[in-house]
């Protein structure tokens, strides 16, 4: 209710402003009147806390970890996608064979419904691609030593 021109939104303000100063508010800090405190402040530095309050080669190394395991994530990722667009690949295979079965035996709704199914494995591969590109695009993929083939080595 609005009594004498005063709305709801003001009231909670005013609320608010009264509470007492050891309340919590939502964000878990304490509430603190509106007088300037002497002394040092706290001071936030910025930075994660993996890093804090550690030496320079140490946080190289830090760095280091948390890029392999990165790396180790988007590669198992990758191959995860990757066989799951070849087993997409293969239903694809067997829907186009079946769309030829059900056309040749005169049964024009199973191959419709074999080509709806089709299609819509066909969008799910092109997400596939999509999320692999962006994976691959994100993380180099790091050649292992099968796929840089043999070494020449010059003496």
């Amino acid at each position: 209710m609005d009594f004498a021109g005063l709305s709801d939104e003001r009231d909670a303000r005013s609320v608010a402003a009264h509470s007492s100063s050891g309340a919590r508010d939502r964000r878990g800090h304490h509430s603190r009147g509106a007088a300037v405190r002497p002394g040092p402040g706290r001071v936030r530095q910025a930075g994660s806390a993996v890093t804090a309050g550690r030496t320079v080669g140490a946080v190289n190394r830090a760095t280091v970890v948390a890029d392999t395991a990165d790396q180790r994530q988007a590669d198992y990722f990758l191959r995860l996608l990757t066989q799951n667009r070849r087993l997409i690949g293969q239903r694809i295979e067997g829907y186009h064979k079946a769309i030829a079965v059900a056309e040749a035996r005169g049964d024009a709704e199973s191959a419709g419904v074999f080509r709806r199914t089709a299609r819509a494995e066909e969008q799910e591969r092109k997400t596939l691609d999509s999320l692999i590109e962006n994976l691959q695009r994100r993380f180099v993929v790091q050649p292992t030593a099968d796929l840089r083939g043999p070494r020449l080595v010059v003496r």
